[in-house]
């Protein structure tokens, strides 16, 4: 079999890349897999500040393979669903940040992959959707997160009529941060991935951790997360070493 997704890795970043192009990188089983597995390892690896997630040709992913999702039945729906939920999980708690770069669709199960990431560029001839329901599907697991990015009543218009998002339309909805011509995506993926570079690595993976906090925090309990975040950073000369670069270009 083909390898479906590639992974190139230099200097912390770390570029996957879905390898599907003649199926529009239709998410199978085995690549749901991967993925997975892919982001649990660069996890592991303390070195790592960054990772971005995209696919390969004229498409981000046309979403969950749709010849698999034919042959599920009530005994084995659980399991497949169960399985691209921790694709997505293992986006959201990798402990650096994720950026999804989209260029093309980027539908169904994909769309909850792209928003399980910290943030998102898309080129101008991307287009997204949930097309569940006209399959007699629900749309579940990741798309609960499309009401805080969009709010409540963009997330009903597209999982309740299936209504295809152009990349403006995305990014007045708050659904992406970014969007370019596709001959500038990339540069506008490595101004973000620069930034983070050039922040303390420490700090950078404190934040993430924080804002997952916040998910599930009322603004109390937040803001007492966050008094101890800033103690904790103390722990470490970081905050000495990048205050001083600050004081030193202040000199110049």
């Amino acid at each position: 079999m083909a390898q479906q997704l590639t992974v190139e890795q230099a200097n912390g970043l770390a570029h996957l890349t879905i390898q599907r192009p003649e199926k529009l990188n239709a998410l199978s089983g085995a690549l749901i897999s991967e993925i997975t597995e892919r982001l649990h390892a660069l996890s592991g690896d303390g070195d790592l500040h960054c990772v971005v997630l995209t696919g390969a040709g004229r498409a981000f992913s046309a979403g969950a393979d749709v010849a698999e999702l034919n042959a599920l039945t009530q005994e084995t729906a659980e399991d497949f669903i169960r399985a691209l939920h921790g694709a997505c999980q293992a986006v959201r708690d990798c402990p650096v940040p994720v950026i999804a770069r989209i260029d093309g669709p980027c539908l169904g199960g994909a769309l909850e992959l792209a928003a399980s990431c910290d943030m998102r560029a898309a080129s101008e001839r991307s287009t997204f959707a949930m097309p569940e329901v006209q399959v007699g599907l629900p749309s579940v697991i990741e798309a609960a997160l499309l009401p805080r990015l969009m709010g409540w009543g963009r997330a009903c218009e597209m999982l309740l009529t299936s209504r295809v998002l152009t990349a403006q339309e995305a990014l007045q909805a708050g659904l992406v941060e970014k969007v370019v011509a596709p001959a500038r995506l990339d540069g506008a993926v490595a101004e973000w991935t620069d930034a983070i570079g050039q922040a303390g690595p420490r700090a950078i993976r404190a934040q993430k951790a924080l804002m997952r906090r916040w998910e599930t925090q009322n603004v109390d309990q937040a803001i007492e997360s966050g008094v101890t975040a800033f103690r904790e950073a103390f722990g470490s000369d970081e905050p000495q070493r990048k205050l001083h670069e600050v004081l030193a270009r202040r000199k110049c």
